[in-house]
């Protein structure tokens, strides 16, 4: 996970150019793609110089964009490497999240009580076939990962994530 300001999010990497309208390969790193339309503004890093980039086109099947004011290879070249980012507000402005859906950010960082006690919090989320919680037990002395899935989570309120069968799990470590 990139490390950026709190306000911040990471959502994909630029690659190299791709055929002769400034069309760039992009590595994302969102689940919503959705989220790249014609028109949105992001803020683009490249080492220290920040830029704001409006998306002109998004091919989400071959994941393939433009930028306004990008129009050929050479001056889409420049955007080579370029990381692109979003704010919070603006992902939850624009994204409708699906019945018990949430997003990463929401969950990071959270605490997960078990029977209305704090039993851990969420340090990391791990991508795979199924997503992982990676929580840590108070004081940082175990680290445990859960699947997201109705075995583990109850539901997640106020900043809070609700588990069950997971102080059994910690308390065999």
């Amino acid at each position: 996970m990139k490390s950026v300001p709190s306000s911040d999010l990471y959502l994909a990497k630029i690659g190299g150019t791709f055929g002769v309208k400034g069309l760039l390969r992009l590595r994302l790193e969102s689940d919503f793609p959705e989220f790249f339309a014609a028109g949105r503004t992001l803020k683009a890093v490249l080492g220290k110089q920040t830029l704001e980039l409006t998306i002109d086109r998004f091919d989400s099947d071959r994941l393939l964009i433009g930028f306004s004011g990008f129009n050929s290879p050479e001056e889409a070249s420049r955007l080579t490497n370029c990381e692109l980012f979003t704010t919070i507000e603006e992902t939850k402005a624009a994204i409708t999240l699906k019945e018990n859906e949430r997003f990463w950010f929401e969950l990071i960082g959270a605490s997960a009580a078990e029977n209305g006690e704090t039993v851990a919090k969420i340090v990391d989320i791990q991508e795979g076939a199924a997503p992982l919680l990676v929580l840590e037990t108070a004081g940082g002395k175990s680290r445990l990962a859960i699947p997201y899935n109705e075995r583990y989570i109850v539901g997640f309120e106020n900043g809070v994530l609700r588990v069950r069968n997971v102080a059994e799990l910690i308390g065999a470590l």
